[in-house]
């Protein structure tokens, strides 16, 4: 039950005048309070322009997040930030810092001549890659269209990151092709195609951590130390989230070619595929 201003203590004389009684808070803009007649009307239009104010503040408040948003930058090796393109993965990324382990001599899963273990490395690094399911919204955000998943359950992607890596595999089975059973057939585009666009990918990123030299008694140069220190994305982070929104790309209950036609040259010949040589 509401005080009467009779039974008010002394000191709640908030936003009371000298000689007007005590406002109660439900009334503020109601009729009590702007028909009061007590009032000049330049005093009813102050509470109308505090009003006015605090809406100016919350929309300046609203508009510089969203713009923040849609311009979120990404941390460098170096420091410094960019505008990335939008991803819905970004919501996975941790950076860390990390020292390369990349001397000559030194040895892990993924490098070397092929045996079991590199293959089993180089499968399950790849192995979320194949197709990621976004929404509607995520390619409306970077202005695309994408495969439409025939359940509406979403539409197909593909984390970059994840073709950087099959080129590098390319590669490296390329080089190792008589292994592999690689011929020609398989290799000349492809294998033009994931180089290039590796180059692309360094020159874009353009890492500019610092590579330090050190003299060792049996090179008459400098000596690159390869043990060099990098602001990097935590890898667990992103392929949890890849694997958390993949799915099998293969399922024709998912994906099937409206109008495949299997007697066309291979994408891979410069005259279908639109490039030049």
């Amino acid at each position: 039950m509401k005080n009467s201003p009779s039974e008010l203590p002394e000191e709640t004389p908030f936003l009371k005048g000298p000689t007007s009684p005590a406002v109660d808070q439900d009334s503020v803009f109601g009729d009590n309070y702007l028909h009061s007649p007590k009032r000049s009307p330049c005093e009813r239009c102050i509470p109308w322009l505090i009003h006015l104010l605090v809406l100016t503040v919350y929309t300046t408040i609203f508009i510089l997040f969203w713009d923040h948003s849609q311009s979120r930058s990404c941390p460098r090796a170096d420091g410094h930030e960019f505008p990335h393109t939008y991803s819905p993965a970004s919501e996975a990324l941790k950076w860390e810092v990390i020292t390369f382990q990349n001397q000559l001599e030194t040895s892990n899963p993924y490098k070397g001549p092929p045996r079991p273990e590199l293959e089993e490395a180089w499968h399950n690094l790849l192995h979320p890659s194949a197709a990621i399911r976004v929404s509607k919204e995520a390619l409306d955000r970077i202005n695309r269209t994408s495969v439409e998943l025939l359940d509406g359950s979403g539409y197909m992607v593909a984390l970059d990151v994840y073709h950087q890596l099959h080129c590098l595999r390319w590669v490296r089975r390329y080089l190792h092709r008589d292994y592999y059973n690689m011929t020609e057939k398989n290799l000349g585009q492809h294998i033009d195609h994931c180089l290039d666009g590796l180059r692309q990918y360094v020159m874009c990123n353009a890492d500019l951590a610092l590579n330090t030299f050190d003299w060792i008694p049996n090179y008459p140069r400098p000596w690159p130390n390869f043990e060099v220190v990098h602001k990097c994305a935590n890898w667990e982070s992103i392929e949890e989230w890849a694997l958390t929104h993949s799915f099998n790309g293969y399922d024709p209950d998912l994906i099937s070619h409206p109008d495949y036609h299997p007697e066309l040259p291979s994408p891979f010949n410069f005259t279908v595929s639109g490039n030049s040589p």
